[in-house]
């Protein structure tokens, strides 16, 4: 029996092996350098073809050249965009410098690492567009709080619409910071909760901007005197109505998709359609108020220029404007952005963008462009400089330097005159 070739020196032979033939690529590659070499006849000092770390082939060329070489195609399982260059220049001593300059080239992303990028961008624009939001919409709830010389009930009903989408954002807050994949399996009572909490300010929005184009429907096209219409009728369709819709659908959720904290839905089970179907409803409902209410105030109120026309004119400007705003947002989710990888990335961004700022757009229309706001602020900052105003000039008579027997009775007459 004739023994077997020992293990080491198989060993060995296959690191020899492997040694000649990395050897062999090596020539092989600085053959192929030296073959890209200009074919000049300079005869000053030259940098010799090299081959760095990255395998990036670095032909002869002459000393001061900044020499480009297209990006490597693969480097560590990477794809690079090979149409952009890599720099390295050629140094006065005939030496390649040691650092080359690879910023240009840029990775090839997988269809998965696009999906993570665009999903990571929309989730910054999200929180900065709820930060923005949450911070405007407090500002005008101070504002309107605080004005009560402008108390009337169509700023009561903006005051109320500001006030359900400072509970959205903040439950939106709430939803983001505290539910997570561990919390999404394990389905405890307190996650259902706040994405019933959610989900009702969300109808609520939708009713608050019910009861805009409601007083204004009245107002403008019924032609009733805004005086008999009462706070109580618009609390019961912004805060009470949306109320039993949300429990008709955490009972449905409960008994036929009781999974993930109640977010998302399952194949065949449409319990979400439950408060999705009011809010489509009073949206549609808006908009055909939304169609009488320009339609009579091109017609009828066109050559009128009293002040509650105006009034009313510039609230119907507003309610357009976020009406779409509001509705858009919402229809966006029944849509199917397709196959198409522009098409979907363009939706994500869309709808993040117009999902988040809703807030500050309602903010900016219905309080802070309010011409009622404006002067009611613009009121108290004159009075706040003109109390001011006279405090320092007493505090300035009184603190006059006089002899002990001459009190300067004058000077505090003067103050208190003003």
């Amino acid at each position: 029996m004739v023994p077997g070739p020992r293990p080491a020196l198989l060993l060995l032979l296959l690191q020899a092996c492997l040694l000649w033939d990395s050897r062999a690529a090596a020539s092989i590659q600085e053959q192929y350098c030296e073959s890209l070499a200009p074919a000049t006849n300079h005869s000053g000092p030259q940098c010799n073809a090299s081959v760095d770390l990255i395998g990036t082939c670095w032909p002869r060329s002459a000393v001061g050249q900044l020499v480009a070489r297209p990006c490597p195609e693969f480097f560590y399982g990477v794809r690079y965009n090979t149409t952009n260059n890599g720099y390295r220049e050629c140094l006065a001593n005939g030496s390649w410098a040691a650092r080359v300059n690879y910023s240009q080239c840029q990775e090839i992303l997988s269809e998965e690492k696009k999906s993570k990028l665009h999903y990571h961008i929309a989730v910054i624009i999200n929180y900065l567009g709820h930060c923005v939001s949450l911070g405007a919409l407090l500002v005008a709830f101070v504002l309107f709080m605080r004005l009560r010389s402008i108390r009337c009930l169509r700023n009561i009903i903006h005051w109320n619409l500001i006030t359900a989408f400072i509970l959205r954002n903040a439950t939106w807050f709430v939803v983001q910071l505290t539910m997570n994949p561990e919390v999404h399996e394990s389905n405890v009572v307190w996650c259902r909760l706040v994405t019933a909490a959610y989900n009702y300010f969300h109808v609520t929005n939708f009713f608050w901007m019910f009861g805009e184009g409601c007083y204004l429907h009245t107002a403008i096209v019924l032609t009733y005197s805004t005086d008999k219409l009462r706070k109580w009728m618009f609390i019961c369709i912004g805060w009470c109505i949306p109320f039993p819709i949300i429990v008709a659908w955490a009972i449905g959720k409960l008994y036929y998709d009781n999974e993930k904290c109640w977010f998302g839905k399952r194949a065949g089970v449409y319990t979400d359609y439950i408060y999705q179907g009011p809010m489509i409803l009073v949206l549609l409902i808006n908009f055909i108020f939304l169609f009488n209410i320009v339609r009579i105030l091109m017609t009828k109120l066109r050559a009128s220029t009293t002040s509650e026309t105006i009034q009313y004119r510039k609230a119907v400007k507003a309610t357009l404007v976020l009406l779409p705003l509001l509705g858009i947002t919402y229809m966006l989710f029944f849509v199917n952005p397709g196959e198409d990888e522009i098409s979907r990335i363009v939706f994500i961004y869309f709808n993040s963008f117009l999902e988040s700022f809703q807030g500050f757009f309602v903010s900016v229309f219905y309080c802070f462009l309010n011409s009622e706001v404006r002067s009611a602020v613009r009121k108290r900052w004159h009075r706040w400089q003109d109390k001011h105003s006279i405090r320092a000039r007493v505090a300035r008579a009184m603190s006059i330097p006089t002899s002990p027997t001459r009190v300067s009775f004058h000077s505090i007459k003067q103050s208190t005159a003003v």
